[in-house]
């Protein structure tokens, strides 16, 4: 009977630590799993409508936007960032027209990208009509924007 019971608990002794050991890599893998992070970002180009600048011309407003997708776990963030916007199609058919776009466009561009999304950007003085086409211009590139 004592060889019996020395047996046992030596069966028990050797085999005690391996059922610890699992039990706890069981509990250390299982504190530390942790979702999964998935960022997608999409770089697209989008135009807007090409707006008349009452009698000189049309402007078109073009913006490059910036798409970034997050998933964690279950949960999906999207942000957009203009990058960059430009206007490939001004009034330049008159001195008077290159003159005014030259000063006002570059101001109304970064108007845009320190916007971004919101849309409120402030006309340019002495460039009523190539202010409002730019703005009218800009809100359906924006629109576009925000379908990428």
């Amino acid at each position: 009977m004592r060889k019996h019971i020395t047996a046992a608990a030596s069966a028990i002794a050797i085999a005690l630590p391996a059922a610890n050991a699992v039990a706890a890599a069981t509990r250390s893998t299982a504190a530390t799993v942790t979702p999964k992070k998935k960022v997608v970002t999409v770089t697209k180009t989008v135009k807007g409508t090409q707006i008349q600048a009452q009698e000189w011309g049309y402007i078109e407003v073009t913006l490059v936007v910036k798409k970034t997708t997050t998933t964690v776990g279950t949960k999906t963030t999207v942000a957009r960032k203009i990058t960059s916007v430009s206007v490939p199609i001004y009034p330049n058919h008159t001195n008077r027209s290159v003159f005014i776009n030259q000063q006002a466009l570059p101001m109304l561009e970064h108007e845009a990208l320190a916007a971004q999304f919101t849309g409120g950007i402030n006309m340019i003085s002495g460039a009523s009509d190539s202010s409002d086409a730019f703005i009218q211009s800009l809100q359906a590139a924006l629109l576009a924007g925000k379908r990428a």
